[in-house]
């Protein structure tokens, strides 16, 4: 289901009252846009608005986090230490993983990220400071990537 916060066009699904997926969707790509019905899904929403508009830097909704391999939970755990504002490298969260060597790894971990924004795969950055890798290699990912880190940078107190 489509809904659009600010002007993002997103899939926002829900398990068992968790978030357990959010998904971009390319505005092309939107033929109907839905009123949300589900509490969780209301919440999600809220706090989203919230965050992208300069007034919320961290998220309570809950997450259902029982997807992917243990190595990729590992990296979505650890993504969430990341602090609002700040960027860290693939290679950083290897580290912090105990993994030093499974920064390509750690790579494919944030592409599959199922949970974007608020699982906040977008503060990680390449060793060069590049941007790289936000839904795959798309211009559409990595503006929306450039946009999140603007947006925190620019409210970072």
């Amino acid at each position: 289901m489509a809904y659009k916060i600010n002007n993002c066009f997103l899939d926002i699904e829900q398990k068992n009252q968790k978030i357990s997926r959010i998904h971009f969707i390319h505005p092309t790509d939107v033929s109907n846009i839905n009123k949300p019905t589900d509490s969780i899904i209301i919440q999600c929403l809220i706090e989203l608005h919230e965050f992208l508009s300069y007034n919320r830097k961290q998220f309570t909704v809950p997450l259902d986090l029982n997807t992917g391999t243990a190595f990729q939970q590992k990296v979505w755990s650890t993504l969430l230490d990341i602090p609002y504002g700040q960027t860290c490298t693939y290679k950083d969260i290897a580290i912090k993983i105990n993994q030093p060597r499974s920064y390509q790894a750690v790579g494919q971990a944030c592409k599959k990220n199922p949970i974007p924004i608020i699982i906040p795969c977008h503060r990680v950055i390449s060793q060069s400071g590049q941007l790289t890798g936000y839904f795959g290699t798309s211009e559409f990912g990595l503006t929306i990537k450039q946009s999140l880190i603007t947006l925190e940078k620019g409210n970072h107190e």
